[in-house]
């Protein structure tokens, strides 16, 4: 079972966005500047910087700046550039129930007591809509908050949402009448992007190996994991390089593939930051029999030092493997942290 590789189709989305909100309407470079579009159309409203707004921080307690989003206005002419216009966005808690059962997460409506507004000419009422007042010649006005790191529970993650609902009688771009989400994760210190290196074994099938086998065939990699943060211990490991997903990718003959129902959830201690544990993020086990666990083997730590986690780990799976202890497949690997996500 394969999926596209590379994801692609982020550059896809990547370029329609930048569609909507430059190459569509034809703005000069004056015009980027001051918010003008060329006399070619309807003036319209809406997100330059996308409908998925995500923030992430290091470990906070006192008050941080946070520019959450930004709302322009695409103005036809000098004339629509210079009305004064008020704008409103509906809030949309529910929404956010949507998506985590659409996608999996768990967000929570981030508490208006765990922030304040950070900018005079945005006003939020009591149910959570935001009301932005645009000035004769403004073209965007960000929405800013300014967060309360003590309130924030580093086992949670949260969320806004929104949906244009007042344009003062503009159009809405294309790309932004869907709802609009913004996202607040704190992250705990192993959180990042690692690369990755090392070997694998599968005990049943030996045509199965490393995703580093088959990247270096197509002089990509090596593999890359974003340590995600779940708690104030926990990432779970998520491919972005490959799949796309909470998946382990695989060299599979001359191609690549992935062990369905299986990725990982890694536990540290936070006192030694040895690997305390790690579990499948699909169950463990899950309903093919495949759970987690780690090789007494290895060396199974981060050395904050090097930014380097040593771990070997093993794929268990009575349905394919059935005497104890189930190992089917085993990782031996280096991931070394290379940036933040």
């Amino acid at each position: 079972m394969k999926k596209n590789i590379f994801n692609k189709y982020l550059l896809v989305a990547g370029i329609a966005s930048i569609a909507f909100f430059s190459g569509c309407r034809k703005e000069t470079a004056a015009d980027k500047v001051g918010g003008q579009a060329a006399d070619n159309g309807k003036t319209l409203i809406g997100f330059p910087g996308g409908m998925v707004n995500p923030t992430f921080f290091e470990p906070f307690t006192d008050v941080k700046t946070v520019d959450v989003f930004t709302l322009k206005k695409d103005a036809k002419s000098q004339t629509e550039l210079n009305k004064a216009q008020t704008f409103v966005l509906t809030s949309l808690p529910d929404a956010l129930t949507k998506y985590n059962a659409k996608n999996g997460s768990s967000y929570e409506l981030l508490p208006q007591s765990f922030y304040t507004l950070g900018n005079a000419n945005t006003t939020q009422a009591t149910n959570g809509d935001l009301t932005f007042k645009f000035a004769s010649g403004t073209f965007a006005q960000d929405f800013i908050i300014k967060l309360d790191g003590s309130k924030l529970d580093l086992s949670k993650t949260y969320g806004l949402a929104y949906k244009l609902t007042g344009t003062d009688g503009l159009g809405v771009h294309d790309a932004s009448k869907d709802t609009l989400y913004a996202f607040f994760s704190v992250k705990n210190k192993w959180d990042g992007i690692y690369e990755v290196n090392g070997t694998m074994v599968d005990k049943v099938n030996n045509t199965l190996g490393h995703i580093n086998e088959y990247l270096t065939s197509v002089s990509k990699g090596p593999m890359q994991f974003e340590l995600r943060t779940i708690s104030a211990t926990k990432c779970e490991v998520y491919d972005n390089y490959v799949v796309g997903g909470n998946d382990m990718p695989i060299r599979s003959g001359t191609g690549y593939s992935y062990y369905g129902n299986f990725a990982l959830i890694i536990e540290f201690d936070p006192a030694t930051n040895k690997v305390a544990a790690v579990t499948n993020y699909y169950g463990q086990p899950a309903s093919n029999t495949r759970s987690a666990a780690l090789d007494p083997s290895g060396i199974n730590a981060y050395d904050p030092s090097t930014k380097t986690i040593d771990i070997i780990y093993n794929m268990l799976q009575p349905s394919s493997v059935p005497t104890p202890p189930y190992i089917r497949t085993t990782w031996t690997e280096t991931w070394k942290y290379i940036g933040s996500r």
